[in-house]
């Protein structure tokens, strides 16, 4: 396993650096606008930019690796970033913050397609899945370390801003000495989402209503934290631990979701994102420990993508493989540009406990949806593909097909050349 990770090991690095980089970042404009004395409306419509900017990236990013090679492209979306994050400290406004969000987005989203488009290629097929599963634990062990980072400085002062841009310079480090070759070009695929919709209806529903959750989460969570009278220590715990648990229930779900039918598993899923976004809301706000215990739970949620993106995969011809998981994630972005800004009127109306039930109605939704289903659309267990566990990055890697092709490549492309 040693000799299938090292060659793989700068950008398991840089990996683990962006995320870090992204996790602080995300949960500081957070804080620091709220801190600010800034309404949850304008937090929640600053903080979805940035997944509009993700959105806009998968489309406009590639052509950019295409044209200048992998490891410029790299260091062009590496500087922009870093320069993005500096930006942020010169000027508190939420209007230009709003500029910087959606560029961030974009410029995360070009670090994530250089990373996984590397890492699908030079990946033997026999590895793919035990490498995925170090490169997924590492997404969310940068992203959950990130938080901690908030309390290296005071939050409303620049200096946190210039580490946040140190973290992404660094990130340069690894990929610019590594001496691995470039991969070709990812040609990702065009979508006619309406057809791609009725391929997968309850995929596509499952990976909206992740995106709705999972960015009201990490764009409001942090709000939160401080509304309901959290430290600044106390809201890096809440948020961390929330991350890291959605990578521990990715395994028993993954179990789950192999035995069962997906659908079914989806509705599970969907109603017990329901009952934990309740029991916070309910008592939520009676001590610290209470939170922390129910905030793990709520890391469930986490698994929705996964177990969405393997019931697309489930019972549709493999020629339709790479487009239906490419448009999950756009289906993935859409809704996570939307989260924030309907999860911060809510909050707005009903207190900081309203991220709650805005994500008890989504889960909610998602339960409903998938159990009406489960019976006119459910498939024959020996027709499921194995778990993978993928983390919601870029439509690179979550083109992934459990089948045994990497996405982008023709049946007859060998992977070890």
């Amino acid at each position: 396993m040693i000799k299938t990770v090292k060659p793989f090991l700068a950008l398991l690095l840089a990996t683990t650096i962006v995320t870090m980089g992204g996790g602080l970042l995300n949960s500081l404009l957070s804080v620091n606008m709220n801190l600010n004395g800034y309404s949850e409306q304008i937090i929640g419509l600053v903080m979805a930019c940035h997944y509009l900017g993700i959105v806009l990236g998968i489309f406009f990013c590639q052509p950019i690796i295409h044209h200048v090679g992998h490891i410029r492209a790299f260091a062009v979306f590496a500087a922009a970033i870093t320069a993005i994050s500096l930006l942020h400290g010169l000027y508190v406004s939420p209007w230009l913050w709003a500029v910087l969000r959606i560029c961030s987005g974009l410029g995360v989203t070009g670090l994530f397609m250089v990373i996984e488009s590397w890492l699908n290629e030079q990946v033997e097929p026999r590895f793919r899945g035990r490498l995925l599963s170090i490169y997924m634990i590492l997404v969310y062990f940068g992203n959950g370390s990130g938080q901690f980072l908030l309390n290296v400085s005071d939050v409303q002062g620049k200096s946190i801003f210039m580490l946040t841009g140190i973290i992404f310079a660094i990130c340069l480090i690894p990929i610019s000495v590594t001496r691995a070759v470039n991969p070709q070009p990812l040609q990702l695929p065009r979508y006619n989402l309406i057809k791609l919709f009725r391929l997968a209806p309850f995929s596509m529903v499952g990976s909206l209503v992740s995106g709705l959750i999972n960015s009201s989460f990490y764009a409001m969570g942090p709000m939160l934290g401080l509304e309901i009278g959290l430290q600044i220590y106390q809201v890096s715990w809440f948020m961390s631990l929330t991350v890291w648990s959605g990578l521990f229930f990715q395994w028993p779900v993954g179990l789950l979701s192999d035995r069962l039918d997906r659908l079914a598993v989806l509705s599970i899923l969907g109603f017990l994102a329901m009952l934990v976004s309740i029991g916070i809301a309910i008592w939520g706000g009676t001590s610290l420990s209470v939170l922390l215990l129910l905030t793990v739970c709520f890391g469930v949620v986490f698994a929705i993508y996964p177990v969405a993106m393997a019931r697309a995969q489930d019972n549709i011809n493999r020629e339709d493989i790479v487009p239906v998981s490419a448009a999950l994630i756009l289906f993935f972005g859409l809704g996570a540009c939307c989260g924030p800004v309907i999860a911060s009127a809510v909050m707005a109306k009903t207190g900081p406990w309203g991220l709650y039930h805005f994500t008890a109605a989504c889960g909610g939704v998602l339960g409903a949806a998938a159990y009406i289903g489960r019976k006119k659309l459910a498939g024959r267990m020996e027709d499921q593909v194995p778990f993978v566990a993928i983390p919601k990055t870029s439509p690179v890697v979550s083109t992934l097909d459990p089948r045994g092709n990497p996405a982008g490549y023709s049946d007859d492309r060998q992977i070890n050349e």
